[in-house]
């Protein structure tokens, strides 16, 4: 808009200029007219020209054809039949040569075969513009609305498969590659890697999803059941496409689901991990991620809601960082050897289910939570009897801490 803006700036001057009879002032108007077509030929020179010589761009053509404008320039050129005013006439003609030249120059760069590191500078630019938008702070506390209200902080393999499969219907719904879709004939199919067949017969987008999903995968990769960007092929989408109705908005929805995949991902990252590690672990190594994992799931139980003091605190995204921090301390090695004993297991959580109570997390008489209680069908008095234990351990100072401080 810039571009355009000082060309017709250009233009009116020079009109001006042709429909003014000639007097006493106008050598001096050529003269300005002069300097005025340099300094915006220098500007566009070094403001536009150089920086297309280098990167993919996709704003500089937006408002303006540079082919068309080159034309243009050199219709602007002046005539006169006073002698006096030929020689500053000339310059004006002149200078309007090197506008043209200069516009010719950046139409031919703007169309050249750019090099693959532009275009991966090219995406590495759009995702650092949408890393700082103010939106991703609003789209981060819905993945984690999602992870904790819905998952109760540990997803499974399937949830984050399904949430991944949603996220790419979403981004599909918004039309990013509807022109692509349009004149598709036939599509690569990729059934081992998402399940589409479970939209309803009357979504929009039941016959052609798998179109959708074939031209994403000639952007983004797919290695091990992750997506992965390939930001070369993306930078070189985004600039082809860079004219099209909507293309900005197509290129945000582009940017805003393949985050929410790639948090969610990173999520299934950690999980194959922890089985991973598992399945290393020697026979004798202590096992620090199933007492964590069942913490996590006893403390996210309904009955823990029902009974907590203060809802908008002890959320299960606090319970989580609390076991985490728990099993990071000082005692993670006792906890973690009690727990390979099998009959010490139901006492070891009660025990800190009780502390809980003792500083005040959740409400109730040992009684009465062991109640609400589904351990293993054991009988209320005895999950009570080991609750009251916990401020007998020697990690009840720690949590105490944990819970004040």
């Amino acid at each position: 808009m810039e571009v355009k803006n000082m060309l017709t700036g250009v233009a009116a001057r020079l009109s001006s200029l042709r429909e003014e009879r000639p007097s006493a002032g106008t050598k001096y108007r050529l003269m300005g007219m002069v300097a005025d077509i340099t300094e915006v030929t220098e500007q566009l020179s070094k403001e536009v020209l150089e920086r297309v010589k280098q990167e993919a761009v996709l704003d500089v053509d937006m408002d303006v054809d540079f082919d068309v404008m080159a034309e243009e320039v050199l219709s602007w050129e002046l005539t006169t039949t006073k002698e006096e005013l030929q020689e500053n006439t000339q310059l004006v003609n002149d200078a309007l040569g090197g506008l043209n030249d200069v516009l010719t120059q950046i139409s031919s760069q703007l169309v050249r075969r750019h090099k693959d590191e532009e275009y991966a500078r090219l995406y590495e630019q759009e995702k650092r513009r949408y890393l700082n938008s103010g939106t991703l702070r609003r789209f981060r506390q819905t993945f984690e609305d999602w992870l904790y209200d819905v998952c109760n902080g540990s997803p499974s393999l399937d949830d984050v498969n399904d949430y991944v499969t949603e996220k790419l219907v979403h981004m599909f719904e918004k039309g990013v590659f509807n022109t692509k879709v349009e004149h598709i004939q036939r599509a690569t199919r990729y059934p081992g890697e998402f399940d589409f067949s479970l939209l309803d017969d009357d979504h929009k987008l039941k016959k052609s999803i798998h179109k959708h999903y074939s031209e994403l995968r000639k952007l983004v990769d797919y290695c091990d059941g992750f997506l992965v960007v390939n930001p070369v092929k993306v930078g070189r989408h985004f600039y082809s496409n860079r004219k099209e109705e909507n293309a900005k908005a197509h290129r945000n929805a582009f940017m805003k689901y393949m985050h929410k995949i790639t948090l969610a991902q990173e999520e299934r990252r950690k999980l194959l991990e922890a089985e991973a590690t598992q399945q290393e672990a020697p026979e004798n190594a202590l096992n620090y991620f199933a007492p964590s994992k069942n913490l996590k799931v006893l403390l996210t139980e309904e009955w823990f809601g029902m009974l907590t003091t203060d809802e908008k605190r002890f959320t299960a995204k606090w319970i989580h960082g609390f076991v985490d921090a728990l099993m990071s301390s000082e005692w993670r090695e006792q906890i973690a050897t009690d727990w390979a004993v099998a009959d010490k297991r139901l006492g070891l959580k009660c025990m800190i289910v009780g502390m809980l109570k003792d500083v005040g997390v959740i409400r109730g008489s040992y009684n009465s939570i062991s109640k609400l209680l589904d351990m293993d069908s054991e009988n209320p008095a005895t999950l009570a009897k080991y609750m009251g234990m916990g401020k007998k351990q020697p990690f009840a100072e720690w949590i105490t801490d944990y819970v004040k401080g």
